[in-house]
């Protein structure tokens, strides 16, 4: 859905009239498709502790744990890039809300709950405590990634050439941590889908087999592998890579 009255975010004379130039629709930009990351994330990770049953077993803890820790790094990377980057950027030509600033404030508040939840699993334990502080934290950050869909996104396109935008993504591509950056691939659903984005962002196809699909499998064995074992109700007896053995987490 198009932003309502998008020329009154205008800062300092600044006209949006660059939709025309982008060649491809909002859902595709990297924007979207980090925030599919994050919401698959949170949609697994809230499945692998539901099929724990009480009490813990100590791989259960560890798979949990483990994949917490995954997910925060992959929260506080996209934070970090949006704070550092986007943020600033935006506010070179538009009144930016100051409440998606400050949801991000609450957002690390509600994650370190999350922390102390995690860190606190034990064997012969129970979830409980888990479940009470993640539902809130996965609501929350659901809601405040829409937020940025439907507000960032179309002011970002409206305001911002293509060009600029894509060294900013550039710089990203290049810095990401090599698990993040797995994560990033492995949720575009499929090589395809990837390329896809790889095409529009101006990347080279071979650069697939010299960085992305090793990105992908790393980050299928230190985190999709946690969750199919969750999902399995049995301990990994294995780093898992491929989309046949991680059927469970993949659905």
């Amino acid at each position: 859905m198009p932003l309502a009255n998008i020329e009154s975010y205008a800062k300092d004379g600044a006209v949006p009239d660059k939709a025309a130039q982008w060649t491809y629709p909002e859902t595709s930009d990297g924007w979207y498709r980090i925030h599919n990351a994050i919401k698959a994330e949170m949609a697994k990770f809230s499945a692998g502790v539901a099929a724990c049953t009480s009490p813990l077993e100590a791989w259960q803890v560890e798979a949990l744990q483990a994949y917490w820790k995954g997910h925060s790094n992959l929260v506080n990377a996209h934070h970090e890039h949006e704070d550092t980057m986007f943020t600033p950027m935006l506010k070179q030509k538009v009144n930016y809300p100051e409440k998606l600033e400050a949801d991000h404030d609450a957002l690390m508040k509600m994650m370190a709950g999350v922390d102390s939840a995690v860190a606190a699993l034990a064997a012969g334990g129970d979830v409980a405590a888990l479940v009470a502080v993640f539902d809130p934290y996965r609501k929350t950050m659901e809601a405040h990634l829409k937020e940025e869909e439907e507000i960032c996104v179309p002011l970002m396109f409206a305001y911002f050439e293509p060009k600029y935008v894509g060294k900013k993504v550039e710089e990203i591509m290049v810095t990401m941590d090599k698990t993040v950056m797995g994560s990033f691939v492995h949720h575009q659903g499929s090589k395809k889908e990837f390329q896809v984005f790889a095409k529009q962002e101006g990347i080279p196809f071979f650069v697939w087999y010299l960085n992305f699909k090793a990105c992908r499998a790393k980050y299928r064995a230190a985190m999709e592998t946690k969750i199919q074992a969750l999902l399995a109700r049995a301990a990994p007896t294995k780093l898992l890579t491929s989309k046949k053995d991680l059927a469970l987490a993949m659905k």
